[in-house]
Parts: structure tokens; C-alpha cells; sequence
């Protein structure tokens, strides 16, 4: 009867390295469909005339959408400043900083000259969180951008991007606090407003 137990954690720990396997596997899945899913509409012939500039970029955008979760994104650029902000203020935030991350990523991909895209590994940061490491390659250089992911109700999806070592969660969420630190969470709205109208990123 004695050996039940042993046989028991035998099989738990061989299961270990399986189930963090499947997570990561699970991650790079995911960022590799996502991206690929965005590149097959960049090099659609279809859509290289200017004319048809915009029909493209409405068919990235609900890529865009499925890719990053919005919501977390705004949480972790706000960080603590969140509690300064009334309900009403967080739910425009929100929708004036997707809008403004959106545009900005769009303008981006848009700019596409045919790169290679060479997917790296992924990496656990925690039960549910994983980085998944891509390169864009040039004729001139590599540029390394990786995915931060977040496993939630059964889906991945996006909640940060590091290009070159630069985190975009933590590149905004310096700019919000020094904005926050002088200034009101109305001020920090009316500048995103402005910002989201002119497509400009904003400063203090």
C-alpha cells in the first residue's frame, strides 16, 4: 500500500514539464497565427494600391483587436495612478487609449516592405504569463520584438511589446506618471483627446 503515494508523485512530476510545455507551446501558437494571420494581409496584392489603403487596414484591426487585450494594457500603463481616476474618467481612458495604440500599430504594420518574420522561443514568466521572442530581419539588421501574453478565460492574448529591449507598457506608463505627477487626470484626458485626433503621441 505503501507505494500508492510514491507512484502518485511520480506521475505528478513527470506531468510537470509536459504541462509547461503545452503553455509555451500554447503562447508561440498563438503569437505565430496571430502575426502570420496579419502578414498574409500585408502581402496581399490586392491591397497595394493606396485606393484600397483603408479596407486593408479595417481587416488589421480586427486582428489587432483579437491579438492584444486593451483593458490590461491600459491597467498596467496606469499602474497605481488608476485610483485617481473616477469610473467614468477610466472608461474613456480606456477607449481613447486603445484607440490612440491602435492607430499608432496600424501606421506601423502598414509600412511593411516584405520583412522576414523568424519566431524564437517562449518563455513562462508565470503560471499564466509567457514571452514569446520574434525577430524582424532586414537586409541590414535584426530587430527583436517579443510578446508579453497573458492566459485568461481560456485564450491568450497580448498585454505587452517589447521592441529592442523597450517595453511599451513601461514606456507609457513613465510618460502617464510625469504627466500625473503636475497635472489632473482630466488634463492627461484632454491631452489623449487631442493626441488621439491628431495621432501623436503625448507628452508632458
Amino acid at each position: 500500500m505503501k507505494r500508492q503515494p510514491i507512484i502518485i508523485s511520480l506521475i505528478l512530476i513527470l506531468a510537470l514539464p509536459v504541462s509547461a510545455s503545452a503553455q509555451t507551446d500554447g503562447a508561440l501558437d498563438f503569437v505565430r497565427t496571430s502575426v502570420d494571420k496579419v502578414l498574409t494581409i500585408l502581402r496581399n496584392p490586392a491591397y497595394k494600391e493606396e485606393s484600397t489603403r483603408e479596407v486593408q487596414r479595417q481587416k488589421l484591426r480586427i486582428l489587432v483587436e483579437i491579438l492584444f487585450d486593451y483593458d490590461e494594457i491600459t491597467r498596467r500603463a496606469l499602474g497605481r495612478n488608476r485610483k485617481a481616476f473616477t469610473p467614468e474618467q477610466m472608461d474613456e481612458f480606456s477607449g481613447l487609449f486603445t484607440r490612440f495604440l491602435e492607430e499608432i500599430y496600424l501606421d506601423r504594420i502598414q509600412d511593411y516592405t516584405d520583412e522576414k518574420i523568424v519566431y524564437g522561443k517562449a518563455t513562462m514568466l508565470s503560471k499564466n504569463k509567457a514571452e514569446v521572442e520574434t525577430n524582424i530581419v532586414t537586409a541590414s539588421k535584426q530587430i527583436p520584438i517579443n510578446y508579453r501574453v497573458v492566459f485568461r478565460h481560456e485564450e491568450w492574448r497580448g498585454y505587452d511589446v517589447i521592441i529592442e529591449g523597450v517595453s511599451l507598457v513601461r514606456n507609457y506608463r513613465s510618460q502617464f506618471n510625469k504627466i500625473l505627477q503636475k497635472k489632473t487626470p482630466e488634463d492627461l484626458l484632454q491631452q489623449l483627446r487631442d493626441k488621439v485626433n491628431k495621432e501623436e503621441i503625448p507628452t508632458d
